[in-house]
């Protein structure tokens, strides 16, 4: 084990000295503390560390800790327990209760007790217990005591938000990614509260920027339906440009024009949707001639392996694909942001992993201020591969068909007018949680520019409009530098 950082979790009681003496702990075992995040407005009793240690040295330190109660080892269910309970008229009471309460490790989420004012009836108590399984034991308890009726026994209510705030959370992030583990959940909890900490800095609220981790994967769990994916068959020369929008990410399309062509396949979870629409226009999985790849985010590559066919895309692309990290070669490489959302969204989608791929290299020429990549023919039809300037993402690809008069532009250009309100939404999460979709935004502003460029001249040269297929949003066409709806 390397000297660090190394990244873990403690549970620590919310009173004065608690964070010393646990900071008093790693000093005492060599441990050099590199980062640490402690907010009570989000949850008084968890605190992230990442610190440099030698292996023995941070053993000895979680040992300690461990011992003390102070680390977090596993995320279990919490429950919230609503209860009447009658305390008896006498001094001591109300201390004799609040003690057997916090000898079981519970925290009080509500209480309303007065003595001043004659009682009618019972003392209600709302508690949660951040480990579940122990509600049993403190009930069982309180009842040999206490004349006691419980209200309410769940492992989920609002009232959690208050107090166990991130064991709620990790339990969110299990149901939207089944079976994973408890070091897998506590190292997501780090680097979720790491993104946290840092759009803190930059002046979001944290809990605005939790909130939008688990609404990425809520919402495309929750957009996962029978009939999903919205198509629209359009008549292109030479055959039939078929348009899928899924509820999230970007589009797909199908093109048949004497070669059966992919052009991106959406997020990984929805790949059986993608299929699904494939045979409602006839298309046998089996006979896709090629996959052609715009870019690596995982809302336009995630089944790009599961379609059985050749995928084509940069080298970029496929390095950007197979590090989980959208930021891989542009200047923001290495970006905490980035490499989160990437690695987040994958999971959350259910990616493909990495498959063979056709590496679409070198460089045949120039086309308006673009270098061209390459030149393809699939089954007859001519491709024209142009490489963008590395604004949305180094190695995005736009694939230019001039007999068909179509190009597809990756998230370079977007028709926003067409996108439905579930749509806007869900782009703004990834807004929210990079700041910018963009790794270099002066470059993808050039990019953007040119591009419209490139369409209008080829417009203007040829007599007929230049079909756009945008990353996200429905077919257009170009006019007075506006995507419109096309036809």
């Amino acid at each position: 084990m390397s000297p660090g950082p190394h990244s873990f979790v403690a549970r620590m009681p919310n009173e004065p000295g608690a964070l010393h003496k646990a900071a008093a702990v790693l000093k005492k075992h060599n441990g050099n503390i590199e980062r640490i995040q402690y907010d009570t407005r989000i949850d008084p009793n968890t605190v992230f560390f990442e610190l440099s240690a030698e292996e023995d040295d941070l053993q000895a330190a979680l040992d300690e800790l461990d011992a003390m109660g102070y680390l977090r080892r596993t995320l279990p269910v919490p429950a919230y327990l609503k209860f009447d309970i009658t305390l008896p008229h006498v001094p001591g009471a109300l201390f004799d209760f609040l003690e057997m309460i916090t000898g079981t490790g519970t925290n009080i989420a509500y209480l309303d007790y007065d003595e001043t004012v004659p009682r009618c009836g019972p003392l209600r108590v709302a508690v949660v217990i951040d480990d579940g399984s122990r509600a049993s034991k403190l009930l069982d308890g309180l009842k040999s005591s206490y004349p006691l009726e419980i209200i309410e026994h769940s492992s989920v209510n609002e009232d959690l938000e208050s107090t166990v705030f991130y064991v709620r959370f990790a339990q969110e992030v299990r149901a939207l990614i089944p079976g994973v583990d408890e070091d897998f959940l506590l190292s997501f909890l780090n680097e979720s509260n790491h993104i946290a900490q840092e759009l803190t800095r930059r002046g979001e609220d944290p809990r605005k920027v939790l909130s939008s981790i688990l609404d990425s994967g809520r919402m495309l769990n929750d957009s996962i339906r029978p009939g999903c994916a919205d198509i629209r068959s359009l008549d292109v020369r030479g055959g039939k440009l078929h348009c899928i929008q899924f509820p999230c990410g970007g589009n797909s399309y199908l093109l048949d024009i004497g070669a059966r062509i992919v052009i991106d396949t959406g997020f990984g979870a929805y790949r059986e949707h993608l299929t699904a629409c494939m045979r409602d226009i006839g298309w046998d999985r089996d006979a896709v001639d090629a996959v052609l790849i715009t870019h690596a985010d995982t809302d336009h590559c995630g089944s790009a392996w599961s379609l059985g066919a050749k995928v084509h895309m940069s080298p970029q692309a496929y390095d950007i694909a197979s590090r989980c990290d959208r930021s891989h070669g542009s200047e923001a490489e290495g970006g905490l942001l980035e490499t989160f959302y990437t690695r987040m969204i994958g999971l959350f989608s259910n990616a493909d992993d990495t498959g063979p791929v056709e590496l679409l290299d070198g460089g045949i020429g120039s086309i308006n201020g673009f270098d061209v990549q390459a030149e393809l023919d699939i089954c007859g039809v001519n491709v024209i591969v142009i490489r963008g300037r590395g604004g949305h993402q180094e190695g995005q690809l736009f694939f230019l068909f001039p007999e068909s008069h179509m190009i597809f532009t990756g998230d370079s250009l977007i028709n926003f007018s067409s996108l439905t309100e579930e749509r806007k939404e869900y782009m703004t999460l990834a807004k929210v949680l990079m700041t910018s979709v963009n790794v270099d935004s002066s470059k993808a502003k050039e990019e953007r520019d040119l591009l419209l460029d490139l369409i209008s001249k080829w417009q203007d040269d040829s007599g007929d409009p230049l079909i756009v297929c945008p990353g996200h949003g429905g077919v257009s066409v170009l006019k007075d530098d506006d995507l419109m709806p096309w036809p």
